[in-house]
């Protein structure tokens, strides 16, 4: 298991969204809303590395002063994502302390990389074998250890829930799906999800992959859930 990376940050999606990318990498995350929950946290247990959410009105840069002025955090990496409307802040968050700043929206390949090297990980030399980094299923194929994914050749974007689902459903394929299973397994633990939720990123799913020869492969089954078919030859 990889460190802990905690996320300052009081924007929950925000929250979601970047935890998964970290779960995906085999990292674990916590979320602090404020940098005096960041200190209790290291107090409590240890951490890898913080990453600051920093927007236009909370001015992080005051925060990366007080981690760096704490013996608990002194050490850590700390990671400035800068949101658009934010990025004046670059200069004081140099100034404050942190090891790296990225201005938003970012690859997260870049991310993963910069905390992988500086907590000594290699991308692809990990516990898992080579042949787990990447899944594929007829003209869509998938790296998750980059979260990249491909459609006939071309790249798509997918949020992490589409992401998650169609991991579950590569892994998986023909079998049939039911919603209560693509809840498990493409969201958080502690988030109530409706049935009905699941079909609309489903749907998003389905339409972020259209553009394949082979784009119907998601079937629905009636009372059931869900199933990634064989294409077509």
């Amino acid at each position: 298991m990889k460190p802990l990376i905690v996320i300052c940050s009081d924007d929950a999606e925000f929250y979601l969204v970047l935890s998964h990318i970290l779960v995906v990498d085999g990292f674990t995350s916590a979320l602090a809303s404020d940098i005096g929950e960041v200190l209790d946290l290291a107090a409590a247990m240890p951490i890898g590395a913080v990453v600051l959410d920093c927007g236009p009105d909370n001015q992080m840069a005051s925060g990366c002063g007080r981690l760096r002025q704490d013996a608990r955090t002194s050490t850590l990496p700390l990671v400035a994502l800068i949101a658009p409307g934010a990025e004046t802040q670059h200069i004081a968050l140099l100034k404050a302390g942190i090891d790296e700043g990225f201005v938003r929206p970012l690859a997260p390949g870049k991310l993963l990389d910069f905390l992988n090297s500086r907590l000594g990980f290699e991308r692809h030399n990990g516990s898992r074998p080579e042949s787990s980094l990447s899944l594929n299923h007829g003209d869509i194929e998938m790296q998750i250890d980059t979260h990249h994914v491909r459609c006939n050749g071309r790249e798509i974007q997918l949020g992490p829930i589409e992401f998650n689902m169609l991991r579950h459903m590569l892994e998986n394929p023909g079998k049939v799906l039911s919603r209560e299973e693509l809840i498990e397994a493409a969201w958080p633990g502690n988030v109530y999800v409706g049935p009905r939720t699941v079909d609309v990123h489903i749907s998003r799913l389905r339409r972020s992959i259209k553009q394949s020869p082979h784009h119907d492969v998601i079937r629905t089954v009636r009372l059931g859930g869900y199933a990634l078919e064989a294409p077509e030859v």
